[in-house]
């Protein structure tokens, strides 16, 4: 046991270190929307109008903004960029795009339930918290979770059984664990960077780095693995 789990993290470090080029680009992203939010009136008048949206359309919202930043936009991308497309291409980008509309609603959910928690504040105690609840509670028992077995649900070409099989009794040990240990080392980070903006733009700063960090991917590595979902 032991052993196997010393094996998950070298593994998710291995991950993690592949991925560093990738991961030092997005917290870049992430704080370059900072610094223009804050230090840019333009920028921050459009992410205002953004926020109105937000707090207009509410869970609606963030169903279509993350289905569209999280799977339609980048399922587009990847067939493009892709020089041998698979035939069920166009299946994945549909499938894609509707599991990260219900994302949406669900990380959406994660940030008001923390800000009625421990309120909006941008203070560093507040952040600290809400980094951890979300990165070290909510991922590995959930948030992360759902996205591997999606993917690996679609890859089984959306065969239930197919996918039991595929999972095995370890899974959670042996699919999960590397995955989670790989994304601490480049989402804790850009997450702090989300927790920074006031609570109606978070879902969509995460999207836009959701979708930056799936591009990033595909132009670096042409072929996004599970590993760096988040």
């Amino acid at each position: 046991m032991q052993s196997l789990i010393k094996r998950a993290f070298a593994d998710g470090v291995q991950a993690a270190r592949q991925n560093r080029i990738a991961g030092i680009a997005l917290w870049i992203f992430g704080c370059a929307i900072i610094a223009g939010y804050y230090l840019v009136p333009a920028f921050h008048e459009v992410l205002e109008q953004v926020a109105e949206w937000k707090a207009r359309w509410g869970f609606l919202f963030s169903a279509i903004s993350t289905g569209l930043f999280g799977g339609l936009i980048p399922s587009l991308i990847q067939m493009l960029v892709q020089r041998k497309q698979p035939v069920d291409q166009p299946q994945h980008a549909l499938s894609n795009t509707l599991f990260w509309a219900v994302k949406g609603i669900e990380i959406d959910a994660l940030y008001r339930f923390q800000a009625m928690l421990f309120g909006d504040s941008a203070q560093w105690q507040t952040i600290a918290i809400k980094t951890f609840v979300d990165q070290f509670l909510y991922v590995p028992a959930f948030g992360l979770v759902n996205v591997i077995l999606f993917y690996l649900w679609r890859d089984c070409r959306y065969d239930c059984g197919v996918l039991r099989r595929k999972l095995g009794r370890h899974w959670y040990r042996e699919r999960v664990l590397p995955v989670l240990i790989a994304n601490w080392f480049i989402w804790i980070p850009a997450v702090v960077l989300i927790y920074c903006f006031p609570l109606a733009l978070q879902l969509p700063v995460q999207n836009l780095i959701l979708c930056f960090w799936i591009l990033m991917l595909t132009f670096l590595t042409r072929k996004p693995d599970v590993k760096t979902l988040s």
